[in-house]
């Protein structure tokens, strides 16, 4: 009964430590509001995973195969856990089971290699826990390597969820590391065969680890192309909405003008008649008529401008209330195109959550100023829903057909090495851009 308490605790352990790395993996996808309740479910079921242990293990000619079956079998309970408390993504937890069931045969393997070394083989009680003891000792050792795979290691939704064949690709692992389930259970646990076919299961591990790596950058290629492509497409969208307001403007001025001579002639008479206060209502309306063919600028940089003017103007339509300040030179010719890409993707952003607030709730604050050579760009906006964000600190979603935006506005940020900030408080999304503009991109 000495060695069941040690043991059922290490096997616990171990299991908890392997919930560790699917916490790594999917930090960012687990709803904040619910990760300590999430964490004290896991905990509750390690303590009774413990008592049970305790009394699996408290039978001597059975310890060793109820080893055996709580190393292989132990982990499903709390795989269960795990997909109760994220019921979404499920092949991508698959995926990541199956490469967890990869990665600890080798750590069991060089535990097991070091028992071997310095205590001599045999199957006994005191082996098992030594052997586990190790593990849990070379677990913290690799912990910082094992939590940079595992934090890169899901794969992505168009590797999995957009292909036929993608439960296939996300079963594979588990497949392999299932093979290994009858060698385990075979009796002789320190043979050296057995060590070697895990040391081989991690070549396996690392193949898959880099093919999903190499993916990611593969798909973050695509979709710089794609990202490309749209930002092109916006370019043209920008001017010729720009020059329709331009043309409607024109059109409202022409028919005001044609106006004007039949106005003038009526304001004349009033005032000719002493009629001051008619003379009067004249001109106010004469004014009204005036401004709304008035295209008012929001900064003299043409580019800027023109997405501001059309990006407003649809906020408006949609009834969302708008502050704007900017000042920004009206020459930055190597900053203003990748600029403009990025403030409509903000705006665009904005806009489309704002349009599903209450109206009450509704507005869009906007401030781009330029002092010297450095620049501020800060997009504010209500969101009622939570928002979450990966761990460089950008927004997720989970909607196909969204997040090249959000690629476009990681690059600029990277390429001029500028500063962000994102954040929510209070309902309040803030999007805060700092850089400085590289001496030979400065305006004159």
């Amino acid at each position: 009964m000495r060695a069941a308490i040690p043991l059922a605790l290490c096997v616990v352990l171990a299991h908890l430590a392997g919930r560790y790395l699917w916490f790594e993996s999917f930090r960012h996808f687990l709803p904040e509001r619910s990760r300590n309740r999430m964490i004290l479910s896991f905990f509750i079921l390690g303590a009774l995973n413990v008592a049970f242990y305790l009394w699996i293990f408290s039978y001597p000619a059975y310890m060793i195969m109820a080893y055996k079956g709580s190393m292989v079998l132990g982990w499903i309970p709390y795989v269960l856990l795990s997909f109760y408390w994220l019921p979404r993504l499920i092949a991508q937890q698959i995926f990541v089971f199956g490469m967890q069931g990869l990665w600890v045969p080798l750590l069991h393997t060089i535990s097991m290699f070091t028992v071997i070394h310095f205590f001599g083989g045999g199957e006994t009680p005191e082996k098992l826990y030594m052997e586990l003891s190790f593990y849990l000792i070379y677990f913290m050792v690799f912990l910082p390597l094992s939590a940079h795979m595992f934090r890169h290691i899901v794969p992505s939704r168009q590797l999995i969820n957009d292909k036929a064949y993608g439960y296939y690709i996300a079963i594979l692992p588990i497949l392999i590391a299932f093979i290994q389930i009858p060698v385990s259970m075979d009796e002789g646990l320190w043979t050296m065969d057995k060590l070697l076919s895990r040391l081989i299961s991690f070549t396996v591990f690392w193949a898959l680890y880099r093919y999903v790596a190499l993916q990611a950058r593969d798909l973050e290629t695509e979709v710089l192309l794609k990202s490309s492509n749209e930002i092109q497409q916006k370019a043209i969208r920008f001017f010729q909405n720009n020059m329709l307001l331009i043309q409607a403007s024109m059109k409202r001025f022409s028919i005001l003008r044609h106006d004007m001579r039949h106005q003038i002639n009526i304001l004349y008479g009033l005032i000719s008649s002493g009629k001051s206060e008619e003379a009067l209502h004249l001109l106010r309306s004469f004014d009204e008529h005036l401004e709304k063919t008035a295209i008012h600028p929001f900064c003299l940089n043409p580019f800027v401008n023109a997405v501001l003017s059309v990006y407003i103007t649809k906020a408006r339509d949609a009834g969302i209330p708008v502050t704007c300040r900017v000042n920004f030179p009206d020459d930055l010719p190597q900053v203003q195109e990748r600029l403009t890409f990025t403030l409509a993707n903000l705006l665009e952003n904005a806009i489309r959550v704002s349009e599903k607030q209450d109206k009450d709730k509704r507005f869009l604050r906007l401030t781009l100023q330029t002092k010297g050579r450095q620049v501020v760009l800060s997009v504010e906006n209500y969101c009622a829903e939570p928002i979450r964000f990966d761990r460089e600190g950008y927004p997720m979603t989970d909607e196909p057909g969204h997040g090249t935006g959000m690629t476009s506005i990681r690059h600029f940020i990277a390429y001029y090495k500028g500063y962000k900030n994102f954040s929510q408080e209070n309902g309040v999304v803030r999007f805060e851009i700092y850089f400085t503009l590289p001496e030979e991109r400065k305006g004159s």
